[in-house]
């Protein structure tokens, strides 16, 4: 029977595990209440698709009608003066649910999606510093499915290595 190599982690690929956790538990937290103030303000308004958005049935049997715009994820469907007042209240939403962000005209669930990835990123790249696991650095190694299932292993292998939620903590208030 072959013998598993002995896996002791560096600093650095802990560091990067803790920093993920506390990332994917900022969107945890943040999603929920992004994600209602903006379905509630879509349904309060009743925003339809733009005109510029519809396209008509024809032979390519593709088409888009003109719906409500109910889904927070098809906001981009959006016009210009319909987009301005639903990213305006948005707005107002997020300082009412106390979210900060570095810019106004940022969304706190974006922000904190896209912390979480470079989070990711940052993980395999610690990761990669490990014999046999160096492809890992190289942008576009993996296609999304298998970038997920890494990460989850890797997550998986540090967790024993990671500190606990106080001291993460307690390290996140002294920066």
């Amino acid at each position: 029977m072959k013998e598993i190599p002995s896996f002791t982690p560096t600093a650095q690929q802990i560091r990067a595990a803790e920093n993920l956790f506390v990332f994917m538990t900022n969107e945890a937290t943040v999603r929920p209440v992004v994600d209602a103030y903006q379905a509630r303000i879509l349904a309060e308004h009743q925003f339809h698709i733009d005109p510029q958005w519809l396209i008509p049935r024809g032979d390519s049997g593709r088409s888009m009608d003109d719906r409500v715009i109910l889904d927070p994820k098809d906001s981009f469907l959006l016009g210009e003066e319909d987009a301005k007042v639903f990213f305006a209240e948005c707005n107002e939403a997020r300082i009412k649910a106390k979210l900060w962000v570095s810019n106004p005209a940022f969304c706190p669930l974006l922000v904190s999606e896209n912390n979480r990835i470079d989070a990711e990123n940052a993980l395999l790249n610690a990761m990669a510093t490990t014999p046999g696991l160096e492809f890992l650095s190289r942008a576009y190694a993996l296609d999304m499915e298998k970038h997920k299932e890494v990460v989850g292993l890797s997550l998986k292998l540090l967790a024993p290595f990671v500190a606990n939620a106080d001291v993460l903590l307690e390290r996140i208030m002294a920066d």
